[in-house]
């Protein structure tokens, strides 16, 4: 599919000039006339690459992290996409919610892997993800606008600067 862009105007230019006009003269002003278009075919090539980029990238954690990184810290690549809510809800079973069968329950106490057990509001946040980066000097507006465009919608997300 990339061969389809790949032009090669001054060769182009030549084989569509008849052999008998193919002289220095009219030749030199053909390539002339095709500089413009060069330009405007550079242009297209240009944006062209920065719509494959943004097809290319989804809503999906790493592919965004991805794309922050590759346009606003290039080099040292810090910008971070971490989830909001850090800890996961352990449910505390009744004995009339317990299968017989297929028992749910846990321990809380045993020597093995202790289970902790969290309050509501340390499992709650208004954010679904925290969108880390670091203190330089990069426009959060920019940020704000590419970080909008790749989110689904119902999704909320915070900036945080380290």
């Amino acid at each position: 599919m990339e061969k389809v862009y790949k032009i090669n105007f001054r060769k182009l230019a030549t084989e569509w000039l008849p052999l008998y006009m193919r002289g220095d003269f009219l030749t030199a002003f053909v390539f002339v006339l095709l500089a413009p278009l060069q330009l405007i075919y550079m242009e297209f090539l240009k944006v062209r690459k920065q719509y494959l980029i943004r097809i290319n990238t989804t809503c999906q954690k790493f592919s965004m992290q991805k794309r922050l990184n590759d346009v606003f810290d290039p080099v040292e690549r810090r910008i971070k996409i971490v989830k909001a809510v850090l800890f996961d809800a352990t449910y505390l079973y009744t004995e009339a919610e317990d299968d017989q069968w297929r028992t749910k329950t846990k321990w809380l106490f045993g020597d093995e892997n202790p289970i902790y057990i969290y309050t509501e509001a340390e499992l709650y946040s208004e954010f679904d993800f925290i969108v880390k980066i670091p203190d330089s000097d990069i426009n959060q507006i920019q940020l704000r606008a590419e970080i909008e465009y790749y989110m689904l919608q119902s999704k909320n997300y915070k900036i945080e600067i380290i």
